[in-house]
């Protein structure tokens, strides 16, 4: 039975997990409030030549994207913006969408903080310095990844996309460079955030890699993302609406997933799986690689890859996992995160993004989904599973 002090339990144990989500999405919306992150995606878009070469830099745009700012705030954005695109341009926008699904599930597999489930395992496994260590074992993959995930999506497009305004021309109205002319104090005095989010993330990776060079202190990720976000909320002029704005019905979800699987764990359905499935333990690198890989694939599928990172975290510790098992954690985070592109249920992004263009009239539906989705999870996750057998 889920009882209030195992739901307070459970809350208490994942505060760190929901005081970054918290900081990073106080990040988005002062960046969206700014009109940062839309200028940069009208920037990227203007990239294209033509219109069906559109999903290649959507892709690997929002995919790097997606490694520094959640990827979960950033559809968000991410959707208005492309369906705004779409109709200016004269092009159907279900593509455009789903490029952003597929691309924000596959970059934000590169660091700790691309999204919940990384953030879990870099707070839960013990594994040091946990940026190092994602980017010593993904940075490869994950570049392979989106190159090969772009061309897919710019081939299987293709014929949609061509039927557009701008299929011979420049997409109109994307042409503004990267960086606007002149009034920066006036602007920074307003959104502060244009520096803070960008000193906060470069403190974040500098502190991680010292403490890995060097020996120096390491200071959990989590509680430098809280010290940005508070000097944010004390310099914004409009705090308020800033706050105000923040997607509190997404961290919402993730506090109750968090106090769900407590209860599942508390009630000892995870003893039993494992009792019936065991994991291969340290000493079976090559196994335990596969079938992290694999059950992270599945089980993904079932509960979505957040709450089942959050119920394989204690699988693993108990199956003698840890701090020198870095491989084994990163493999656990960045399969459940390929994952994501099999079905709509296996990211929360997905759902965000469904649900976001269906108010506009746009549906994606299941089999669109893994039809266009799935090649790519299985390109994705062959690339991650040869990479980190290669690193074992």
């Amino acid at each position: 039975m889920l009882t209030p002090s195992l739901a307070e339990s459970a809350l208490a144990g994942s505060a760190s997990v929901l005081v970054f989500l918290f900081a990073l999405f106080l990040f988005a919306e002062a960046l969206q409030a700014a009109g940062a992150l839309d200028h940069v995606a009208r920037w990227l878009v203007g990239r294209a030549p033509r219109a069906e070469q559109l999903p290649v830099v959507l892709f690997v745009g929002f995919g790097l994207a997606s490694a520094f700012l959640v990827n979960d705030a950033l559809v968000v954005i991410g959707v208005p913006v492309l369906l705004a695109v779409a109709r200016r341009a004269n092009l159907p926008p279900r593509p455009l969408l789903l490029t952003l699904a597929f691309a924000v599930t596959v970059g934000s597999a590169l660091t700790p903080f691309g999204n919940p489930q990384n953030l879990l395992v870099s707070l839960n496994s013990g594994v040091r310095a946990p940026v190092t260590t994602f980017l010593r074992y993904l940075l490869l993959p994950t570049a392979v990844n989106l190159l090969v995930g772009a061309y897919y999506l710019r081939w299987r497009f293709r014929g949609e996309l061509r039927g557009g305004t701008g299929s011979d021309a420049r997409l109109p109205g994307e042409t503004a460079p990267l960086f606007p002319q002149g009034g920066w104090r006036a602007r920074l005095l307003r959104h502060p955030v244009l520096v803070l989010f960008p000193v906060t993330i470069l403190v974040l990776i500098t502190l991680d890699v010292t403490a890995t060079v060097v020996g120096g202190p390491e200071v959990p990720i989590w509680l430098t993302a809280a010290a940005g976000a508070t000097v944010l909320l004390l310099v914004t002029p409009d705090r308020t609406q800033v706050v105000r704005k923040i997607n509190w019905e997404i961290l919402l979800l993730f506090a109750g997933l968090f106090v769900v699987v407590g209860g599942v764990v508390h009630g000892g359905v995870v003893q039993a799986g494992e009792s019936i499935a065991p994991l291969p333990g340290p000493g079976h690198a090559v196994a335990g690689l596969a079938t992290i890989t694999a059950t992270s694939v599945a089980g993904a599928q079932l509960v979505s890859n957040v709450p089942w990172v959050a119920l394989e975290i204690p699988v693993l510790t108990a199956a003698g996992y840890g701090s020198a098992t870095p491989v084994a954690w990163v493999t656990l985070a960045a399969a459940s995160t390929l994952a994501g592109n099999v079905t709509l249920l296996g990211a929360a992004s997905n759902l965000i993004v469904v649900d976001l263009a269906e108010r506009s009239g746009v549906r994606i539906g299941l089999r669109t989904f893994v039809r266009d989705g799935l090649p790519i999870a299985a390109a994705s996750l062959a690339v991650l599973f040869v990479a980190l057998l290669a690193g074992l």
